[in-house]
Parts: C-alpha cells; sequence; structure tokens
C-alpha cells in the first residue's frame, strides 16, 4: 500500500530520477565514510592500546568524516521523512490548507537551503587554502564542503516535491 502512494506523490520524469540517484550517490558515499572511520578508528585502538604508536591524525580525519556522515544523513532523513513533524493541525484541516502549508514549509526550506549554499560556498572557498595542523596538506575547506552540499541534496528533493505538488488529487 505505501508503493502506490509513494507511486502518486512522486512525479515521474527527470526530477524524480535526479532525486533517487542523489540519494543512492549521498548513501554511497556516507556508507564509505563510515566504514573508512570505522577502519582507521580500529586500527588506531589497535596501535595505541597494543603498540603504543597511536595514529595522530586518526581523531582529526574521523571527526571531519562525521561531519560529512551527520549532514548529509540529515538531509538523507529529510529526504525520507524522518525528521519530527507536527501534524495534529495538518491531519484535520482541508486538503487545500494542507497545500498552502506544504507550499510555505517549502518555501522556507528552499530560502533556508539557498542561504546555506550561497553562505557555505563562501566559507568553502575561504577556507580551501588553510590547512589543517595535523594533516598538512589538508584543506579545510573540504570539511566545509558538507554544508553546501547537504543544502543541495536538500534543494534538489525539494523541487521534486514542489513539482509533485501539481499531481495532487482532490479529496
Amino acid at each position: 500500500m505505501e508503493d502506490i502512494e509513494l507511486k502518486n506523490k512522486q512525479p515521474a520524469g527527470i526530477l524524480s530520477l535526479t532525486t533517487r540517484t542523489t540519494k543512492k550517490i549521498t548513501c554511497a558515499y556516507m556508507s564509505v565514510l563510515l566504514v573508512g572511520m570505522a577502519l582507521v578508528l580500529g586500527v588506531n585502538i589497535f596501535l595505541r592500546f597494543f603498540l603504543d604508536q597511536p595514529i595522530a591524525w586518526s581523531n582529526t580525519i574521523t571527526r571531519y568524516a562525521y561531519i560529512h556522515i551527520v549532514l548529509l544523513g540529515a538531509a538523507v532523513s529529510y529526504m525520507e521523512g524522518g525528521h519530527a513533524q507536527i501534524e495534529v493541525i495538518y491531519q484535520r484541516v482541508p486538503q487545500k490548507i494542507q497545500i498552502v502549508f506544504d507550499l510555505l514549509h517549502y518555501g522556507v526550506m528552499l530560502f533556508l537551503c539557498l542561504v546555506l549554499t550561497v553562505m557555505g560556498g563562501k566559507h568553502v572557498v575561504t577556507m580551501w587554502h588553510v590547512h589543517s595542523p595535523i594533516l598538512a596538506g589538508f584543506p579545510l575547506g573540504v570539511v566545509y564542503l558538507a554544508v553546501p552540499l547537504c543544502a543541495l541534496v536538500m534543494i534538489i528533493f525539494i523541487f521534486q516535491q514542489l513539482a509533485g505538488m501539481k499531481d495532487r488529487e482532490e479529496v
């Protein structure tokens, strides 16, 4: 039954394909980061306790990976409807009012994501030439890149949702 509802909510075409592809790439990227974090921390724990020679940069690199996982995970959670929602009023109003609520929601989110994309992009450019003291040659702009990436993933989803609003059936 849920599959039927999802098909009715998602418009066919390029936006739906783009959203699914973006979600798959984002989840794959987060999986690679998570596995990498586990390996680096596992090796570091082994080296610290058994050989008394920890890896100096392990905590730093895993912290940076964790930032990417959290922000991109928030975007994927938003795509899946996993964020907290208060639906007491929403469920009790007519569908036309629900559409107004949805338009307001997506409008505010789109504005915030555009701000995050622009301001995050500026920080990426500014911090690209700054290097981590622990990881020589690693630009801190890579860490700041998580903010505009997260916002762009959300923007793609919001556009897909806005395009799907025209396909809503009147109840």
